[in-house]
């Protein structure tokens, strides 16, 4: 969190943040799989305190260093295997152009696979299966790494105080659900590269709607509440690896939250500058069809902006607030005339409805940190509903939580 060791919140997010404390990290058993089979693999413990079993250079095979590191999270349960290899080729494809128009740059791909209760053989099965697919080269590496779930962040987490010793200047990641379009991980790295590789560059998202009543009005909504600039979303970003640290805070719901607080200037003229979004690089993605896996969707979204809000310093939060979260819901924000008079009492209205429900949401984690009873876990959505535009058929799997 920026702003040191002075608490520059004001009572009421303090107030808030006490009704949030999800228990502590817990350790995080893991496999890297080996490139020589079973008998090469490295397994160990990710702890607050460090790592066990394996450190750069000391594994049974050498950890890739320098360049970008490389994320794809995802988890057995998701879909089946030839989906998963279908969703592995594309990233690969789409990093062959990043390798044309980079080539001395190194990437180190991370396939971070998690399993559920009895799901850890396959798993390796999968990872083993995947780094068949990698083409030679030696500036393009897999690292497989099976660990329990659920959890992206779990995921992110121990990726990054696997590889903290390793050099990598920033982070590409996506997610295993999404279409990259041609040229679009080559744009975004040749922009991080651009930019000093500082910051976060992301993709222009295009969610495209299911045919369920659900569907379509979220993609009615999106259209008419998008913020005047958009951030970028961990579908597909690069970022500095200083952004991220060794690890994204128990506390933070989502990956793309963290990102944007982190990089939030509140003393500049331009609060953004640190988050930009590429029009021309673009993915899609579907969007989330069934009622109640949207809404806890939502939910875990509200929740993520409630303690974010709460937890970091208020110019900070205002900042975000104002110009990302409810801009256009006047007077808290900026009147957000752009598209039209219709399309401003539009989004009044809807943001009117998200701010009720956001202070709904704040009131009732202030009641819960003043009572003693705060709030441990939220849960995700979505469970079992994968669909991404790469893959042929919709891949069947009962999802373990992400």
């Amino acid at each position: 969190m920026r702003g040191g060791t002075v608490d520059r919140r004001v009572w009421w997010q303090r107030a808030v943040a006490r009704g949030f404390a999800p228990p502590p990290a817990r350790p995080t058993p893991f496999v890297l799989v080996g490139r020589e089979g079973p008998d090469s693999d490295v397994r160990g413990e990710v702890r607050e305190d460090g790592v066990s079993g394996v450190r750069p250079g000391g594994a049974a095979f050498p950890l890739p260093s320098g360049g970008l590191g490389v994320l794809l999270p995802t988890y057995v349960g998701r879909c089946d295997a030839t989906a998963h290899e279908q969703t592995f080729r594309h990233v690969l494809d789409s990093l062959a152009e990043v390798r044309q128009a980079h080539p001395s740059l190194p990437l180190s791909v991370w396939v971070g696979l998690q399993y559920g209760p009895g799901e850890d053989e396959e798993a390796l099965r999968r990872l083993r299966r995947l780094a068949g697919l990698v083409p030679e080269d030696p500036d393009l590496t897999l690292v497989g790494l099976a660990l329990p779930g659920p959890g992206k962040l779990r995921t992110v987490s121990t990726v990054l105080r696997l590889s903290e010793d390793l050099g990598y200047s920033g982070w590409l990641w996506t997610d295993d659900d999404v279409e990259i379009a041609p040229r679009c991980l080559a744009l975004l790295v040749s922009r991080f590269l651009e930019r000093g590789e500082r910051g976060a560059v992301g993709a222009h998202s295009v969610a495209l709607a299911r045919e369920t009543a659900t569907s379509q009005a979220m993609d009615r909504v999106s259209g008419v509440t998008a913020p005047p600039k958009a951030c970028p979303a961990a579908a597909c970003l690069v970022v500095a690896t200083d952004v991220l640290g060794t690890g994204i805070p128990v506390r933070r719901l989502t990956d793309d939250g963290y990102v944007v607080f982190e990089l939030l200037d509140a003393e500049a003229a331009d609060p953004l500058h640190d988050l930009e979004v590429l029009p021309e690089a673009r993915i899609s993605f579907y969007r989330v069809s069934r009622t109640h896996d949207t809404f806890q969707r939502l939910r875990r979204s509200l929740y993520s902006h409630v303690t974010c809000v709460a937890d970091y310093p208020w110019p900070t939060s205002r900042v975000y607030l104002t110009r990302v979260l409810f801009h256009g819901l006047w007077p808290l924000a900026a009147w957000d005339g752009s598209r039209g008079p219709v399309r401003g009492v539009q989004r009044w209205l809807i943001k009117g409805l998200h701010f009720t429900w956001f202070c709904g949401v704040a009131g009732s984690l202030a009641v819960r940190g003043a009572t003693g009873r705060p709030l441990r876990h939220v849960a995700w959505g979505d469970e079992g509903d994968f669909r991404s535009p790469t893959v042929e058929e919709p891949a069947a799997g009962a999802a373990a939580g992400h």
